[in-house]
């Protein structure tokens, strides 16, 4: 099976183990703890890897730093050069992305210019109102012929069955909990 991994699962992975990561999963999701979170996100990366075929956007290297930049924020007010040292913390997650990715065998797929047009021609996509790094993820995973695309975005996963794959077929969006149950 085609599996696209959206941004959020590799969040829920890396969180525990990033340094300073755990602020970026501090909450529940749909009655979830960050603990359980990981947990499924770790067991949905190993099935990935052990049975099927795993994909992501190099648009999630982007997105992790800048969430992780963003949880930083408000640590480093104050003091001379926080900025850059917001930066620097933040840029220590892509390097464990790169390796997690790399770990569980997930292809990094390019954000192209093809990739752009196609999600701006999605008109489903203008009517739900997805933004545009969640619409560049759902055309780069229409265009991969994802089967499945996991998120943790409760608009993204409100497009179940409606957005097709580029061979027309219908993609099942779920979290990583329903993922664990259909892989």
């Amino acid at each position: 099976m085609k599996v696209y991994i959206d941004t959020g699962v590799l969040i829920d992975y890396l969180s525990p183990q990033a340094i300073a990561g755990s602020t970026l999963r501090s909450t529940s999701r749909r009655g979830r703890t960050p603990q359980k979170l990981f947990e499924d996100a770790e067991k949905v990366l190993k099935m990935i890897a052990s049975s099927h075929t795993g994909a992501t956007s190099s648009l999630t290297y982007y997105e992790v730093e800048e969430a992780l930049f963003k949880q930083l924020t408000s640590v480093a007010t104050g003091m001379a050069n926080a900025s850059k040292l917001r930066v620097l913390a933040a840029r220590s997650i892509v390097p464990q992305t790169v390796t997690a990715v790399r770990f569980f065998g997930i292809n990094v797929l390019d954000l192209t210019a093809g990739i752009v047009e196609a999600q701006l021609k999605n008109v489903e996509l203008y009517i739900r109102g997805i933004r545009a790094a969640d619409a560049l993820h759902i055309a780069t995973a229409s265009d991969f012929n994802a089967e499945v695309l996991i998120s943790v975005d409760e608009d993204v996963l409100k497009l179940d069955s409606v957005i097709t794959n580029k061979s027309g077929n219908p993609i099942k969006f779920c979290d990583t909990d329903v993922t664990l149950t259909i892989l």
